[in-house]
């Protein structure tokens, strides 16, 4: 039969998207054969993890399955790697089903169903983000890099956390240093691309495709161009050459120039003499041939 909870326990099951632990029900005064009882569907309920129960029986939401891992992981757990960025918006991190959470090195807490525990001694001062504790962004992007196979993905997290303004690119490359050496070598080298100058992963895939050149010397990135008195700053330049290069991608630089600035800056250079051609990203992971082509020619 459905078991009847006092008042108390439904109001703190409600600050708590309708979940409370099995320690929380019984200092509010629920005895242990209701709180079991209560954890299954005749009693309306349902067991999300150990020590965690759902007062509603069907699918969690995920905000749900995300403060059912906060209890489970304890007070002092904050969300980290894909799940803080996701909490954040991020749009270029990966989705994973899986809820990660940072707890210190002190807790005896272990990953288990959907919860991946991460534990350090180096917990940080956490952000509350949507009303849930996270850690910093530059934490976030690099624990979400620990391990990735592809080096395009890290750059696309990184680049994204510094065009954001979220943190520093010194912040992102002092937190990597600060941590454990396992994992970090993908990290490691898109924060080498980003500190050459790349600024996103389509930017990323064209310069390691110019490298497979024989004729074309190394561009410069992101670097500044006078042109009288004005500075612009393209994408890819050689300046003997007075080429320009741009990665005409509004969504790989969706926190950079609008349309019109954009347009602006590709006609001063053209005023100023400057051969400016535009390839997308999709062009460059589909043609890169053709690409290399039109470079080396132009």
């Amino acid at each position: 039969m459905t078991i009847s909870v006092p008042a108390t326990v439904r109001r703190l099951a409600a600050e708590q998207e309708g979940l409370a632990t099995r320690s929380q029900l019984l200092r509010a005064g629920l005895a242990p054969s209701t709180v079991t009882r209560l954890a299954s569907a005749r009693g309306r309920g349902q067991r999300v993890l150990p020590g965690v129960l759902a007062l509603t029986t069907g699918a969690l939401t995920r905000r749900q399955r995300v403060v059912a891992a906060l209890l489970f992981a304890g007070a002092d757990a904050q969300l980290t790697s894909v799940t803080s960025l996701e909490l954040r918006g991020f749009r270029y991190s990966r989705r994973e089903d899986e809820v990660h959470v940072l707890v210190t090195a002190r807790r005896r807490v272990a990953s288990v169903g959907f919860v991946v525990v991460h534990r350090t001694w180096r917990l940080p001062a956490a952000h509350a983000v949507e009303g849930l504790p996270a850690t910093p962004v530059a934490r976030a992007a690099v624990d979400a890099c620990r391990g990735l196979a592809s080096e395009r993905e890290a750059v696309a997290v990184l680049a994204e956390a510094v065009q954001r303004r979220s943190c520093t690119l010194d912040m992102l490359t002092a937190e990597l240093a600060a941590g454990p050496s396992a994992g970090s070598a993908v990290p490691r080298r898109a924060l080498a691309a980003l500190s050459a100058g790349v600024a996103s992963a389509p930017e990323h895939d064209l310069v390691r495709l110019l490298q497979r050149s024989a004729l074309l010397p190394r561009p410069r990135v992101n670097e500044p161009v006078v042109l009288g008195s004005r500075t612009v700053v393209p994408d890819l330049c050689w300046p003997e050459a007075r080429l320009v290069v741009e990665v005409d991608s509004v969504e790989h630089h969706g926190f950079g120039p609008d349309a019109e600035r954009t347009a602006a800056r590709r006609n001063a250079l053209v005023a100023a003499g400057w051969l400016v051609l535009s390839v997308s990203p999709r062009r460059i992971r589909e043609d890169p041939v053709g690409v290399l082509r039109e470079i080396e020619a132009a």
